[in-house]
């Protein structure tokens, strides 16, 4: 069973003491206004869970700093995570992986591109849209992989100028 002894009230006075360098050093910090206004409060937070930590032989200003500086790295780390794994909107495939609900008319118009499409050309498109390669495809339509390429680009051209 763990014992954790109440934190002083001169630690917390002495840690408000420190409060307007602790403003001063996150401007050093940080570039966002925003970031130098939070880091100030999440350092204070910080310390106060782990005020046990601080060992009474070490200086009290240069503990805090660190602390300061480790709760800096920490959300660099975090937002360079983020922003790593976020979609971009230039990417395809990661605005493909969060998908919007289609309205009516987006299904309208899928409906009508689908009925437009020759069965044969559209039927080809389709499958090379799905994930096939020319190779099945032209042997799906009796013809060579040069003529698969060339029956797709053609409904793809026919579409486009169809939109």
């Amino acid at each position: 069973m763990t014992t954790t002894t109440a934190r002083p009230p001169e630690f917390d006075a002495r840690l408000m003491a420190y409060y307007s360098h602790l403003k001063r050093r996150a401007y050093k910090l940080t570039n966002n206004k925003s970031e130098q206004e939070e880091l100030p409060q999440d350092t204070i937070a910080y310390i106060l869970g782990h005020w046990e930590s601080f060992r009474p032989d070490g200086g009290f200003y240069n503990w805090i700093i660190l602390c300061m500086r480790h709760v800096a790295q920490n959300k660099r780390r975090r937002e360079e995570v983020r922003s790593r794994y976020a979609p971009t909107t230039n990417d395809e495939r990661a605005m493909l992986s969060h998908p919007v609900p289609a309205d009516q008319e987006d299904y309208a118009d899928l409906s009508r591109t689908l009925a437009d499409m020759n069965s044969r050309n559209g039927g080809a498109l389709l499958r090379r849209a799905m994930g096939d390669t020319l190779d099945e495809i032209g042997a799906r339509l009796g013809v060579g992989r040069e003529r698969a390429r060339q029956i797709t680009e053609k409904e793809r051209a026919r579409l486009r100028a169809a939109a």
